[in-house]
């Protein structure tokens, strides 16, 4: 049969620039998979919390299968490699640009400062202010606190009475206002027998992403309550009882408000249980540190250890850098889709442990004729996903076994409102904005 097709009927291969560019794409897909899978590898290993493996495993066998098909891509004829190069692109394009939209999203509404932290330092000192940032004693959980003159000081608090820097989270960098012992808030407020409302907890309790003037305990105080925040970033109950012990006890406060953060409290704690000085205060009534007693050394210590800190290992990750992590992992996309790792069920004698942390605390409260509160304060995992978080029910049936009163925000506050999403900044994973700090402190 004759053939009718001429050499112009042909499909022709396409240009020699598109074949170059398309082996670019399934080359960089190959690295991409390969980047991914080291990745997923190092979760593996180190979890940055206590979460089945399940998901870890089952991204390091997709990354290797996505690497084997971009490999086959390599053999594929022209044309075919072509068009598939263009729809990988387009695709990847239109991913990511739904994931930057979710990013940026309502943030246009104000200019986000995109200093870092040490920038931030560096121009406050140039003006004339000597500001410090933020030290969290779950720094200290590895060493059992810091060494001084042949003894051990395991610090609770911060550097007393300077402006000290909070986190960025909703366009501003806060200047926290540092009270005598080195908390969140004015100075002036300890007085024996005349505190209404001393609050524990992390940085939920202590605010370094609002004005100092808008935390829950500065709530309170404008309400007309005594309230002192003895909160401290990374918090968890066992830091929680011992700053309990060293500057709550000492003050006897009528009311002791314990705020529970649902996302990572009870993993602080699994951390916590290691540090030997830390353990002391859950099987030793009488072990004190008498930290309100040693401020300057506990001063001194601290501002050692961030100058040493700001040496070896400076602050770089600004704003920037968080927005960049964030967008490559796609997170705010898998966030909707719920495309997370599963977190682990913790053992019955984690649970054994916090429910003696709290009978001690609550003991401990009642001798001197205190009462003690249990607030629960929610994740945005429940309001963007709308998962219960999976330790809710057991964290709150061990407080009512103690006997303990709970305030459960999560019923009394967000979901009551007619938007939960906009108490937190730019309606983002985070803590708080200024007014769900507000509602959470008028609910209490």
């Amino acid at each position: 049969m004759k053939n009718n097709f001429n050499k112009s009927d042909r499909i022709q291969d396409p240009p020699e620039f598109a074949v170059k560019f398309s082996n670019s794409i399934f080359l960089l897909g190959i690295a991409f998979s390969a980047l991914f899978a080291i990745y997923t590898v190092n979760k593996i290993y180190h979890p940055p919390e206590p979460v089945t493996l399940r998901f870890y495993f089952i991204c390091l066998i997709f990354s290797g299968f996505i690497a084997i098909l971009f490999g086959f891509g390599l053999r594929l004829n022209n044309n075919l490699k072509v068009n598939l190069a263009i729809l990988v692109l387009t695709t990847s394009i239109a991913v990511y640009g739904f994931e930057i939209y979710l990013e940026f999203a309502g943030k246009i509404i104000l200019p986000d400062d995109m200093r870092t932290k040490m920038e931030v330092l560096e121009d406050l000192k140039a003006s004339g202010i000597k500001a410090f940032p933020s030290v969290s004693p779950n720094l200290f959980i590895a060493t059992d606190g810091l060494s001084v003159d042949n003894e051990i000081i395991y610090p609770f608090g911060g550097i007393s009475g300077v402006p000290t820097i909070g986190v960025n989270e909703s366009g501003y960098y806060p200047i926290m206002k540092i009270d005598e012992y080195g908390f969140n808030n004015p100075k002036g407020l300890y007085k024996k027998n005349r505190v209404d409302i001393i609050l524990t907890g992390d940085s939920y309790t202590e605010g370094p992403t609002v004005h100092s003037y808008e935390t829950i305990g500065a709530v309170l105080r404008q309400i007309g309550y005594n309230a002192i925040s003895i909160g401290k970033s990374g918090n968890g109950p066992l830091l929680e009882l011992a700053a309990l012990k060293e500057y709550a006890e000492p003050f006897e406060p009528t009311i002791v408000m314990w705020l529970y953060y649902e996302h990572n409290d009870m993993e602080n704690l699994r951390v916590e249980m290691s540090s030997s000085v830390l353990r002391k205060y859950l099987h030793n009534n009488k072990f004190s540190q008498n930290l309100i007693s040693k401020q300057i050394i506990i001063d001194s210590l601290l501002i050692n250890y961030t100058q040493e800190t700001r040496k070896k290992k400076p602050i770089t990750k600004g704003i920037s850098f968080l927005w960049a992590n964030s967008i490559m992992k796609l997170s705010n996309l898998r966030a909707r889709i719920n495309l997370m790792p599963t977190q682990a069920s913790l053992s019955e004698q984690k649970f054994e442990t916090f429910k003696n942390i709290l009978g001690k605390s609550k003991i401990m409260v009642s001798e001197w004729n205190g009462t003690m509160y249990f607030v629960y304060l929610p994740a945005f995992g429940k309001y963007s996903i709308g998962k219960e978080h999976i330790y809710r029910e057991t964290v709150l049936r061990t407080v009512k076994d103690l006997d303990i009163s709970v305030i459960d925000i999560n019923r009394s506050v967000f979901q009551s409102h007619p938007d939960p999403l906009s108490l937190f900044p730019y309606r983002k994973i985070g803590h708080y904005n200024s007014e769900g700090y507000r509602l959470v402190a008028e609910t209490i």
